[in-house]
């Protein structure tokens, strides 16, 4: 190895174990210096629950549905599918506590996947429950750098580092004609495409918001798999390998998603190892098989002497027989399933083994921070990795270890040494809503698509809106004095400080902005807001709460990566005398919010706070040269009569 590479890996070997240190320390932090209580309040803990019903689940595990008390409500809970959860009574260290994931809530219930049986004092009594930190990624990452810098000179881990860090050129493989099977691709997309067909090592595709990245992806993965190869596809979250899982179910792709039952969307529920497991020939061999154990174990109790040895090693062998029909079962579809899907720390998944595939593909690839991005690397032969470094990058606990280098992605450091091709065509927003997006993060290389370029809502039945006449619009919050704030309303005396900002009369303004909208006949559920902090995400929820209930989406920016609609209230927060910004000063994130919406983008903010900054100030001079900029004290938010 290169040692270049070597130097590298070191380095983020440090950083990893840096950045563990942090995630454990913001974890006790949250956890035990605030009380249940604030946690609750905060959306970090749940209180209260009651066991509604449990199953047994696939692995030993047990499926639970636990019922909120009435007045929680469960967008509130930042808590995901996927995230490791503890559940207990009297304390989460206590020793009947039990440690699970959660599942996709059902029917106002949340469901946690815990491992083994439920504890009785749970069943009985209730309980509450709490985040637990998230140490088996951490653990991934470390085997995936040891793997790493074990790898010979030959490997193919060792071409693609080596490439992916500048160490030496990519190579490709003279380009040969190929059909597209999705004939709509764009010109932007299929150059796209025939780069990453014919890459030897590594391979980026830039997708900038809109330019349709994913599609692009379906299309170079049913031509490597029509080519005979066999594709690992990985994206640092669930969502955005479920996203891709279901694109290429629709292509007709045969696709095999690997992971935890709880982090597997429904949509793909049917096609998890698990459950094509539980309905192979293989299951019903090992449920025979088990159905025979048990009565030879009856049998073995009542014996005696030679007889009982004789029926327990039958039922030992009946037993071993039986994972034997399973493990085959699950062996024969990871060996003939065309495309595995699975998060890239679940690459390290133990039914994979020392598998390897001819080609793998990181989705979000700008998300993923690089020892995950190993994980996923040690298992190909080469690899496409697809991005926008200019959307949300990876979440970072430790600043040091991110000013370090642990921010920064494998993708990042190739496409600044040698470009990537860039998806230019969007296929999104309004023409209006894309200008400021393009030309302060692409050069102005977006163009959008003659189908989006001047849709609007009234082509969806919305009424005019006059003073709202445009495709993009700002209220101007500037001299309202809407001050911001830490924390949000629920604080109790003696916590540590909640690092959230709310603004609790901006909320008001875009709870009247929002009702407006929806008052012109467009509907809720093709309406989000969009803010930039989880206390206002709380705020607007509660001001709000009819308006969701009829489908309205409320989040922050991280929770609406990958989605789109087509009208989007974008709330900034921050408004204050000292023209503090704090992490909008990250544009990525400020990026991904402002391009979320198809034919409306209202922005409500305070131009005095946040014009002190370059690009905000770019983005209002935008706004003033489309005739967009409103100011806060001109109207209510009311819609006028007539409208």
């Amino acid at each position: 190895m290169d040692d270049a590479v070597d130097a590298w890996l070191t380095r983020l070997a440090e950083l990893w174990r840096s950045e563990r240190t942090a995630a454990r320390a913001r974890h006790r932090a949250e956890r035990d210096g605030t009380t249940l209580a604030t946690r609750v309040a905060r959306g970090l803990a749940l209180a209260n629950l009651t066991v509604s019903d449990f199953r047994p689940a696939a692995g030993g595990r047990t499926r639970v549905w636990l019922t909120p008390p009435r007045h929680i409500d469960l967008d509130d809970v930042r808590l995901g599918p996927g995230d490791p959860v503890v559940l207990w009574r009297q304390h989460p260290g206590e020793p009947d506590a039990a440690r699970g994931v959660i599942a996709r809530p059902e029917r106002g219930d949340l469901i946690v996947i815990v491992a083994g049986d439920l504890p009785d004092v749970v069943l009985d009594a209730g309980c509450h429950l709490d985040v637990e930190a998230p140490e088996s990624t951490f653990d991934r990452g470390d085997r995936a750098i040891a793997r790493a810098r074990a790898a010979k000179a030959t490997a193919p881990l060792t071409a693609m580092l080596e490439v992916l860090l500048g160490v030496r050129p990519a190579t490709a493989r003279r380009p040969l004609p190929w059909q597209p099977f999705d004939r709509a691709l764009d010109d932007a997309q299929r150059a796209a495409i025939t780069a990453a067909l014919h890459a030897d090592q590594v391979a980026l595709i830039h997708g900038p918001p809109g330019t349709g990245k994913t599609r692009t992806l379906v299309e170079v993965i049913r031509h490597a798999v029509a080519a005979g190869e066999r594709v690992l596809v990985t994206a640092p979250s669930n969502t955005a390998v479920d996203n891709l899982g279901e694109r290429l179910l629709a292509a007709g792709v045969g696709v095999v998603r690997i992971g935890h039952p709880a982090r597997i969307a429904p949509a793909l529920e049917a096609r998890s190892l698990d459950a094509l497991v539980a309905g192979s020939d293989g299951a019903r061999l090992a449920r025979e098989l088990g159905d025979r154990a048990r009565d030879e174990r009856r049998a073995a109790l009542g014996a005696r002497g030679a007889e009982a040895r004789d029926r327990w090693g039958e039922v030992r062998a009946l037993e071993r027989d039986a994972r034997a029909a399973l493990a085959e079962a699950e062996a024969h579809l990871l060996e003939t399933a065309p495309v595995l899907l699975a998060t890239c720390a679940g690459a390290d998944h133990h039914a994979l083994a020392e598998r390897t595939f001819p080609l793998v593909v990181i989705d979000e690839a700008t998300q993923a921070p690089d020892p995950l991005a190993l994980v996923a690397l040690a298992r190909g032969g080469r690899a496409i990795l697809a991005g926008d470094p200019h959307q949300l990058p990876p979440t970072v606990v430790d600043l040091d270890a991110a000013r370090g280098g642990l921010a920064t992605t494998l993708f990042e450091r190739r496409a600044t040494a040698a470009g990537a091709p860039m998806l230019v065509q969007q296929h999104r927003m309004h023409a209006d809503i894309m200008a400021f997006p393009s030309a302060s993060k692409y050069d102005g290389a977006l163009v959008a698509a003659p189908a989006v370029a001047g849709h609007t809502l009234a082509e969806l039945g919305a009424r005019p809106d006059p003073e709202r006449g445009t495709a993009l619009w700002l209220v101007d919050t500037a001299g309202k004095d809407w001050t911001d704030r830490r924390g949000g309303p629920d604080e109790t005396d003696g916590d540590v400080p909640d690092p959230s900002t709310w603004n609790p009369e901006q909320a008001e303004r875009v709870a009247r902005e929002v009702r407006r909208l929806l008052a012109r006949g467009v509907a809720a559920a093709d309406v989000a807001v969009i803010a930039a902090y989880h206390a206002q995400v709380r705020r607007l929820r509660t001001l709000l709460a009819p308006e969701r209930a009829a489908g309205l989406e409320i989040a922050t920016v991280d929770g609406f990566q990958g989605r789109e609609k087509e009208a989007v209230v974008l709330d900034t927060v921050r408004s204050n005398a000292d023209g503090e910004v704090g992490f909008l000063a990250d544009t990525r994130r400020m990026n991904v919010a402002l391009t979320r919406a198809r034919r409306f983008l209202l922005v409500v903010g305070d131009s005095a706070t946040l014009g002190g900054h370059p690009y905000y100030q770019a983005l209002f001079a935008t706004l003033d040269e489309l005739g967009a900029h409103g100011s806060a004290w001109a109207d209510d938010g009311d819609l006028p009569d007539g409208c």
